[in-house]
């Protein structure tokens, strides 16, 4: 996760070694937040969204979110609206790890 102030600009890559520094703390761990989605990157039938997350002394997060179109469940996605999203942090191979994935996702 990243402070929404260290956002990448337009094009440039997602940080996910940002989150995986914490990666062997937080993998096969499953989470639920309240948040909105502040972009999307469709990938053939899923995509990767940037989902904005506040917590309780307000500071900004913005965390990638593998979504596949079963956790997607036929809902649209829409930029600027807000969901519950529930992810697990999965290791997808020993190099590519704390990668955030969808398991259900509910407009608020």
């Amino acid at each position: 996760m990243f402070r929404a102030k260290d956002k990448p600009l337009a094009g440039s890559d997602i940080p996910l070694d940002i989150l995986a520094m914490n990666a062997s703390q937080l993998s096969n761990t499953n989470y639920a937040l309240d948040g909105t989605v502040i972009d999307r990157f469709p990938r053939g039938e899923s995509e990767l969204i940037s989902f904005l997350y506040k917590d309780a002394s307000g500071r900004e997060y913005i965390i990638p979110i593998c979504v596949s179109p079963e956790a997607r469940n036929g809902l649209n996605i829409n930029r600027d609206q807000q969901y519950r999203i529930g992810f697990r942090v999965e290791d997808i191979s020993p190099k590519v790890r704390g990668v955030c994935v969808a398991t259900s996702i509910q407009p608020k």
